[in-house]
């Protein structure tokens, strides 16, 4: 339920992000073989990421369905796909447009622009949302979240 349409809602302060944490924070506290580990710990032991990692997750996932039409928005709503193989990085860079109002300012494209294009080529450019999902939890993406660990 934390995660439901967490690309439209995700929290973008500090404060925020950590009281949404503190959540499972607590619940993997209250599990009896991992309450005297670190919050990273239990999640480790018990297999499962921050929320704040999962939401950027979802973030990289709606991405790349509007990037490689999975879903029927397009893609120039949003951002500007530079599909130039002299840049560096991957061929699918993004540019988010020129939003001139403050509340655009953590829209959507705003938080992920820099999230996607960190990205690996071979990871933004592969054909398979299945695949696309693999990678992107193999990669480290810890400098991105703002949260406290």
């Amino acid at each position: 339920m934390m995660e439901y349409c967490s690309p439209l809602w995700s929290p973008v302060s500090i404060q925020l992000v950590n009281q949404l944490e503190s959540v499972q924070r607590r619940l993997t506290k209250r599990l009896h073989e991992a309450f005297s580990f670190s919050y990273d710990e239990r999640c480790i032991r018990l297999g499962i990421n921050r929320l704040e990692l999962r939401r950027l997750h979802a973030d990289l996932i709606l991405c790349y369905k509007i990037i490689h039409g999975y879903v029927s928005l397009s893609p120039d709503s949003f951002f500007t796909v530079v599909r130039d193989h002299r840049t560096r990085g991957h061929s699918l860079k993004l540019f988010v447009l020129d939003a001139r109002v403050n509340c655009r300012k953590h829209f959507f494209t705003a938080r992920v622009i820099n999230e996607w294009n960190s990205l690996p080529d071979e990871v933004a450019s592969t054909n398979q949302l299945s695949r696309f999902k693999t990678h992107i939890k193999q990669i480290n993406l810890n400098n991105f979240l703002i949260g406290k660990a």
